[in-house]
Formats: C-alpha cells, sequence, structure tokens
C-alpha cells in the first residue's frame, strides 16, 4: 500500500497560517511605541536646552576671544547664530512650558529638528567666515571650537537620532569642506575628517543604545494582545486543516 503525499494546498495553507503568525513579530521589530516615543521626545526637549547652551557659549567665546580682530565677521557670524538659535529656543520653550503645540508632539519634533539643522548649518559656517581669513593659531583655534561645539551639543540631542544628526551634519560638512580649503589633502585634513566621521558613528550607537533602551522600557502591547487573541483559536484551526488534508489522503 503506497502512501499517498501530503496534499499541496493544505502545506500551503499552513505555511500562510505560519507567515500570518510571524508578521506582526516582523513588524513590532521595526515600530516603536508611541509610548516610547514620547519618552525620546520627552528627553529631547529636556536635554536639548543644554546642546543649544553649548552652541550659544561656543559662539560666544569664538566671537570675543579667538576672532575678536575680526568683528565685522565675527559680529555677522554671530548674528546668523543667535537669530537661529532664538527660534529652536522658542519652540523648545513653547512645547516645554505646555503650549498648543505641545498636544502635537511629534510634529513638534519635526520643526525642532528643522530648526536645530539651520542652527547647525549657522554655527558651522564660521569655518568659512572666520577660520579661512585667520592666521596661524586662530585659524586652529576655530576649527577645534566648531568641532567640539558640534559634537558636543549634538551629543545632547541623541535621544532622537534624526535630531541628532540634524544638529551635526551640517557644521561638520562646513568644516570639512573649509579645512579641505585651507590645507588640501593633507595629514591635518584626514585627522579633522577623521573626527568628524567617528563622532558621526559615536552618535549614531549612542542614539541607538537610548532608543533600545526606551523600547525596553515601553514595549509595543499590540503584538502581546494579538497573540493572547490568537492562543484562543489556533488549534481548531490547524485540526480543521489536517483534517481536510486526511480526507483528501
Amino acid at each position: 500500500m503506497t502512501q499517498s503525499s501530503p496534499d499541496p494546498n493544505a502545506v500551503h495553507e499552513l505555511q500562510a497560517m505560519a507567515a500570518e503568525a510571524a508578521l506582526p513579530i516582523a513588524q513590532a521589530r521595526k515600530t516603536r511605541s508611541r509610548a516610547a516615543s514620547l519618552h525620546l521626545i520627552d528627553l529631547l526637549s529636556r536635554w536639548g536646552g543644554s546642546g543649544l547652551a553649548v552652541f550659544a557659549a561656543a559662539a560666544i567665546f569664538i566671537t570675543t576671544v579667538v576672532a575678536r580682530d575680526q568683528p565685522l565677521r565675527a559680529g555677522v557670524w554671530a548674528a546668523m547664530v543667535f537669530a537661529a538659535l532664538y527660534l529652536c529656543r522658542r519652540y523648545r520653550r513653547e512645547f516645554r512650558r505646555g503650549d498648543k503645540i505641545a498636544a502635537r508632539p511629534f510634529r513638534w519634533r519635526a520643526y525642532y529638528t528643522a530648526t536645530i539643522a539651520v542652527v547647525s548649518a549657522a554655527f558651522g559656517a564660521g569655518a568659512f567666515l572666520l577660520a579661512i581669513p585667520a592666521q596661524g593659531a586662530a585659524r586652529v583655534e576655530i576649527i577645534a571650537l566648531l568641532i567640539a561645539g558640534t559634537l558636543t551639543a549634538a551629543g545632547l540631542h541623541t535621544a532622537y537620532r534624526s535630531t541628532a544628526l540634524a544638529a551635526a551634519l551640517p557644521a561638520s560638512m562646513f568644516v570639512a569642506v573649509a579645512t579641505l580649503r585651507m590645507s588640501g589633502i593633507s595629514l591635518v585634513t584626514v585627522a579633522i575628517l577623521a573626527i568628524l566621521v567617528a563622532g558621526s558613528v559615536a552618535l549614531w550607537i549612542a542614539s541607538g543604545q537610548i532608543g533600545a533602551a526606551a523600547d525596553r522600557r515601553f514595549p509595543r502591547t499590540r503584538l502581546i494582545r494579538r497573540e493572547i487573541e490568537r492562543s484562543a483559536t489556533p488549534e481548531p484551526v490547524v485540526a480543521t486543516v489536517l483534517a481536510n488534508a486526511a480526507a483528501k489522503a
């Protein structure tokens, strides 16, 4: 007596059920719960004030100490930076104060990320306005302060990866291009580019760890509810499929 092969249709039904059961798990790994996102936005709004203060402190020091022999250029650059900082600080203050924008935290995060990118671009423009015309030690100090200020301020925005990169990349690009223009391909240029790349990678890793911690603290509950609802029904469904397969055999 030969044993008949399983019905392909029954096998396909079982495969479809397995894929459907695995789908919510795959989606849960890719998406973040609303509670975790709100927690990260709260961290961003609290830590962001210190990041803005770092931008402001670095701009004040460069303008008044390092670039004091370029008063016109330093004044224009400082006006650009502080105008962008004012807008960014206003968005943060309104959110922390609980104004109307606080009811739309995800929209606020988008606004804040856009404005912090403007702050970063204005801050990094100092490499062209101040570092290139400077001479000797002043040029090196300006570049070093721009890099340190950018990476430190971006590090205080790592609660959200996109915001941290918005705070770091525009200024880093200005500094990198200005360095290439001043020194060409040299050891100094390579060292500065390596520092900027390493800083960006560190920001990426740190933001990922903070996000993972938030995901562990505020996991998605939809998957748990689906599994609870699914656990009541799988046995009858599987039994029906197997019975159909046996009948066809």
